[in-house]
């Protein structure tokens, strides 16, 4: 943790949680923020007058792999402090994935790889079925499958921030052609292909925890949606003021006062599979009552 931080919590589970309050400026951020959704989320939080989750990171890096919005609205709010789970990134029940980009409108494959190249300049060319992990390794930028035909975008980059730059700019075309463009995981992504719910799947480079973090601390940052972070447990509804993440109280007295405040609370855990305010938890979730 950063220097003079120490924990306000702790709870046990499938990993060890460590809840902890962080320098707002000591994270570092591998998504970008979306305008619209931080703006909606800020009058969120300045409503509420509190922050209900913590955000995580790696307690190693403070990389950020979960609440890239929530941290940045808290720092449009004047906030100097940020509740964070800190976890342990390299933890095997620690999994990253991908987000795919489903595509509906396309009249058809070619016609669309031909729209593509022209808007882009990018050289796709149709190749045999390609696994994911092909996807981001060079040559390989991207693919786009319609599930019977695949197509692959050949580019000189070095890494994965590269790779996604290009997917960036493959994005950029397809909005300009009026494609509605979903995000879905790998697997659901095929699965509306097979059901005829998509027309198309591009299918973006895998990015593995050594790319976050590589990304993140060279402060550059992959697009919205890159990365699928699946954690084991998460804690909920912390409901820490935005006075305390304000004050300009020492941080020793800041987190004995958090530490007597979440003591007096229950934690009730709930197993994965949970739907708390509308939203299905995958993970184990620990909410503080």
């Amino acid at each position: 943790m950063s220097s003079g931080s120490s924990p306000i919590m702790v709870i046990d589970g499938p990993i060890k949680l460590t809840i902890a309050l962080v320098d707002i400026e000591s994270v570092y951020h591998h998504e970008e923020v979306i305008p619209s959704l931080l703006e909606e989320l800020t009058r969120e939080i300045e409503r509420d007058g509190f922050l209900k989750h913590p955000v995580i990171l790696d307690g190693e890096t403070f990389v950020v792999l979960d609440g890239t919005h929530r941290i940045e609205a808290l720092k449009s709010l004047k906030c100097r402090l940020v509740p964070a789970c800190l976890v342990d990134y390299s933890h095997p029940g620690i999994t990253l994935g991908c987000w795919y980009r489903t595509l509906r409108g396309v009249s058809s494959l070619q016609e669309l790889l031909r729209q593509l190249r022209r808007r882009t300049g990018l050289a796709i060319k149709m190749c045999a079925p390609l696994r994911p992990e092909e996807v981001g390794k060079p040559p390989t930028a991207l693919a786009l499958t319609d599930g019977k035909s695949y197509a692959r975008a050949v580019a000189d980059f070095r890494d994965k921030w590269d790779a996604w730059a290009l997917v960036r700019k493959v994005e950029k075309a397809l909005t300009s052609l009026g494609i509605e463009i979903g995000f879905e995981t790998e697997k659901d992504a095929m699965r509306k292909l097979t059901r005829g719910e998509a027309d198309v799947v591009l299918m973006t480079p895998r990015i593995t925890k050594d790319d976050v973090v590589r990304i993140a601390k060279s402060k550059r940052v992959l697009p919205y949606k890159a990365t699928r972070h699946v954690i084991p447990a998460r804690p909920l509804f912390l409901n820490i003021p935005l006075e305390a993440l304000r004050s300009e109280k020492p941080l020793e007295e800041l987190e004995e006062e958090l530490r007597r405040m979440l003591a007096s609370r229950r934690v009730r855990r709930y197993p994965p599979g949970s739907v708390i305010e509308g939203r299905r938890y995958e993970e184990e979730v620990y909410v503080l009552e």
